[in-house]
Formats: C-alpha cells, structure tokens, sequence
C-alpha cells in the first residue's frame, strides 16, 4: 500500500538523507527563478518591492499585439 509522505516529515526527510549516503544522490537545487519569486515576496512583505507600472503595462501591451 502506498501512503502519503508530506514533504516536512521526519520520515521523508530522513529517507531522503539515507539515499543521499546510500546512493550518493545529491538534493535538487532551488531554480533561479525560485529564488527570484522568494526574494520578491521578502520584498513584498518588507515593503521594499517597488512597482514599475511603465515597466509591467508595456509588458502586458507586448503581450496583446
């Protein structure tokens, strides 16, 4: 039987440290567009992030024509 494993527990994430030793597999790596989106929300929530309205309504006009 196959059950749900979510991706904070103890057991999935010490099953994933024994495949790292076991099979010497590495952990994926965060994209860089992860890393964008994250420093964007920390941005957001600060109240640092500043929005270019020029910058996004051409974007979206590119995307129209």
């Amino acid at each position: 039987m196959v059950s749900n494993i979510r991706a904070g527990s103890s057991a999935y994430l010490q099953s994933m440290q024994d495949t790292k030793e076991k099979k010497g597999v590495e952990p994926t790596k965060k994209s860089r567009e992860l890393d964008k989106v994250e420093t964007i929300k920390e941005q957001i929530k600060s109240g640092e992030y500043k929005f270019d309205m020029n910058k996004t309504a051409k974007s979206i006009l590119d995307e129209l024509i």
